[in-house]
């Protein structure tokens, strides 16, 4: 499926008339030209110098000034919205296609994590089990030894000998590495963790005030709370048409 495709199956699903528009311009999408909206936005970045060298400039002293300055202001948010417009209506089309391949891309690749983790979790508890069985085959190995050197000890002293020492003997180690025949290879990692199991017995030095919270609880009403200074700010703010 090309891009033009995607385009169409999008623009008919959110019930929007612009099959005509993709249909006509399909290589535009494949060639992504930036062209002519780069050109746009550098007429709007040379304008924006322009506008903050007013701004830098401003001196307010008269009701003239400050008229001009509402004016200066006025021109940079106008400005703004310029830029993001001419920016989103370039890449609506673009967003469209990135939109449609994202889906599956999504899909895919959670299904696909999901699935991956249930396998390792399968050889991680087959590992454990190996480990369990290891763990039980070196005892029994121990046992023996001590055995063998208490029997060994007992016929030394009977004539009169030193007693040969038994040697450590070691149970073959589960694999710590396992490999594939596709050259994949699961291994597992440690890393120490933390859990919260109580939060009012966690000491205050690894607790962290959040301002999010704060703040709505400032805009609920709240006007007084240790810690913090709760005051009144005010911020210019432009409007334009």
């Amino acid at each position: 499926m090309n891009f033009e495709q995607i385009l169409e199956m999008e623009a008919q699903k959110e019930g929007e008339a612009e099959i005509g528009l993709v249909r006509a311009r399909p290589t535009a999408i494949g060639r992504f030209d930036t062209r002519a909206v780069m050109a746009d936005l550098n007429a709007m970045e040379t304008k924006c110098r322009a506008l903050i060298n007013d701004a830098d400039a401003l001196t307010i002293k008269t009701n003239e000034q400050n008229m001009e300055a509402v004016n200066i202001s006025g021109k940079l948010q106008e400005l703004t919205k310029q830029v993001k417009k001419k920016c989103e209506d370039f890449l609506e089309p673009y967003k469209k296609v990135t939109s449609a391949i994202n889906g599956p891309k999504k899909r895919i690749t959670e299904a696909a994590d999901k699935a991956k983790s249930i396998v390792n979790q399968k050889i991680f508890q087959f590992k454990k089990q190996a480990e369990i069985e290891a763990a039980k085959q070196q005892k029994l190995i121990d046992e023996a030894s001590k055995k063998l050197q208490e029997s060994l000890n007992v016929q030394a002293k009977e004539l009169g000998i030193k007693a040969p020492q038994v040697a450590p003997i070691q149970a073959p180690k589960p694999v710590t590495i396992l490999r594939g025949d596709s050259g994949a290879a699961v291994y597992t990692r440690k890393v120490w963790k933390c859990e919260i199991v109580d939060p009012d017995k966690v000491e205050r030095v690894y607790c962290v005030p959040s301002q999010m919270l704060l703040n709505q609880a400032v805009k609920m009403g709240v006007r007084k709370t240790p810690g913090c200074r709760i005051f009144e700010d005010e911020t210019p703010v432009t409007r334009t048409g």
